[in-house]
């Protein structure tokens, strides 16, 4: 059922064809703060179809609210209005009303609408590039809204942590978000909410997918580049599904344009330009400017089809849209695209103009984000110094384990100190069946799992003076130490391996024993990278000869 033709709510003229528990909602509202909280929910209807309206609604809320003295609702249109402004390249509307809903939970003492607060203004820092200040509001976002209770809040939560991580090339990470987001929504008794996040999770794991099938064809992975192209394809399927009981517009444009990637990386071109053409179909229709990646599964294709010129425009046309809004790394990301196109081409000056495009955005931005975090620093209680010391420590460290994360591996690989320039291990340790004992424990069990051989390494490290260890990203472990040779690097590894084997894990996980396998290599220390890549292949062959082993063997 949908309304018959347009009526007046207020100072607003609503469209026609609005669900009727909407209508009714706003038709049976006998004052301004309920007409306010009718129209907030409109707001967050008409997102899915018109920016621009839902943010005309939203702005006759927030009048509604602020004329009822109707605080809780003023916060939440402000919040609707910080997300809506985001999607239509207005960063710095929805940075004051991000500024203006958390001057009003001070006043009004509102903390319980801190979470999704928090949630909306990680989205203008991801879209800056800032995404320490992101996850930092991300964190902060769940464990409120975990204490809080609150199904909504946590779901989103999730859902934007995954977001965060796939924007950081993090697709390992990713998933392990977006499994505990599964887990809350199988917990959930409302089946709107249910169906909704269910979209959500569908999109978000299709994206994990074909980054996951991306940097196994970096690596020269083959079989791991089908084999993740099939799971995206698969968690396609049940997107599908699931947008036949909540149908989302914006959530079926994502799913088109993942499944383009991943049917062309698994060498469908036909299949991957009909998901494309989809895309673009839809997305004709949207009225946002938030999502790029119709243009960027476009251009892959015509690069893929020889036609370089087309592909350039439509990397043009994507560089346009996050140039406007200052989105340092998705620039950055369409500018290496662009780089590496020409460069396959043999187009060498253009590759470097596009090389150096990206180093003078790179610049721009560091000094725009300086001026943001600034600017965010007043606005908080603590000081500047306590939140830089923070960040930092957040930006290099995985917040799970404690253990470093990619950044901090880079950055400690740096000043990485081995005896003369003597030999350098580098190890891959991964959990065995890791799957398994989500599929027992739960995601929660998972994670302790994680700290606990994360724990188990750490300790093997102990006595190692200069080694690195880094949590890579799921249920992989990096560790880099100074050796003498390659048989004092076997037997670190071995040492790692019996070490989990080893450990009592009936504690942490009744009923579960861990083994991990190992891969490692040895180069010198000026070809640390080229060990990193030896170590994953070997990691690789020790999965495939049976697990909880390590590769190469002894001689």
């Amino acid at each position: 059922m949908s309304s018959p033709a347009p009526f007046d709510a207020g100072s607003v003229q609503l469209p026609a064809n609005l669900p009727e528990p909407l209508v009714r909602q706003l038709r049976a509202a006998s004052n301004d703060r309920e007409r306010s909280q009718a129209l907030i929910d409109l707001a967050r209807h008409l997102r899915d179809t018109s920016m621009h309206g839902a943010q005309q609604v939203g702005e006759a809320a927030l009048e509604l609210a602020l004329q009822a003295d109707a605080p809780a609702e003023a916060i939440l249109a402000l919040i609707g209005l910080s997300f809506v402004a985001a999607h239509l390249n207005q960063l710095e509307r929805s940075s004051d009303a991000v500024t203006r809903a958390q001057e009003l939970i001070r006043e009004h003492d509102l903390r319980d609408l801190q979470a999704p607060l928090l949630n909306v203004r990680a989205l203008t820092h991801m879209l800056i590039g800032d995404l320490i200040s992101a996850q930092q509001d991300l964190q902060e976002s769940l464990e409120l809204a975990r204490q809080q209770r609150d199904p909504l809040d946590t779901g989103n939560a999730l859902v934007n942590l995954a977001w965060l991580a796939n924007n950081r090339d993090e697709p390992g990470e990713a998933l392990h978000h977006l499994n505990l987001l599964e887990e809350h929504v199988h917990a959930l008794r409302d089946p709107e909410l249910r169906s909704d996040l269910n979209n959500y999770l569908h999109e978000n794991r299709a994206h994990s997918y074909a980054l996951l099938a991306r940097q196994a064809r970096d690596r020269g992975r083959p079989e791991a580049v089908q084999h993740a192209a099939q799971q995206g394809l698969m968690v396609l399927r049940a997107a599908r599904t699931a947008l036949e009981i909540l149908p989302s517009r914006t959530t079926e444009v994502l799913c088109y344009a993942h499944e383009s990637t991943l049917r062309l990386l698994s060498g469908d071109l036909a299949g991957a330009q009909l998901a494309a053409d989809r895309a673009a179909e839809l997305h004709s229709g949207l009225d946002q400017q938030l999502y790029i990646e119709v243009n960027l599964c476009l251009a892959e294709l015509s690069e893929a089809r020889g036609h370089h010129a087309a592909a350039l425009d439509e990397y043009q046309v994507a560089l346009g849209i996050v140039r406007s809004q200052h989105r340092h790394r998705d620039t950055q990301r369409i500018l290496q695209a662009i780089s590496a196109m020409h460069e396959r081409a043999g187009q060498y000056p253009q590759a470097l103009r596009a090389a150096r495009e990206a180093l003078v955005d790179a610049q721009d931005a560091l000094r725009r984000m300086n001026v943001t975090t600034q600017r965010q620093a007043q606005q908080d209680a603590s000081s500047w110094q306590d939140r830089l010391r923070q960040a930092e420590t957040q930006a290099r460290q995985d917040p799970l384990t404690g253990l470093l994360n990619r950044r901090g591996l880079e950055e400690g690989l740096l000043t990485l100190q081995t005896p003369d320039g003597g030999p350098v291990a580098a190890l891959f340790v991964d959990i065995d069946h890791f799957k398994r004992v989500n599929d027992r424990h739960s995601h929660a069990g998972g994670d302790r799992a994680l700290k606990g051989v994360a724990d188990v390494l750490r300790t093997q490290l102990a006595r190692w003076p200069g080694a690195l260890l880094a949590r890579y990203g799921g249920e992989e472990f990096v560790l880099i130490a100074p050796v003498s040779d390659a048989t004092q690097a076997h037997a670190l590894a071995e040492g790692c391996r019996r070490a989990v084997a080893a450990h009592a894990w009936s504690t942490l996980l009744p009923g579960t024993n861990l083994t991990a396998s190992v891969g490692y290599a040895v180069e010198p220390a000026h070809r640390l990278p080229e060990a990193l890549t030896l170590a994953d292949e070997h990691l690789y062959r020790a999965k495939r000869a049976g697990r909880n082993r390590v590769y190469p063997p002894s001689d």
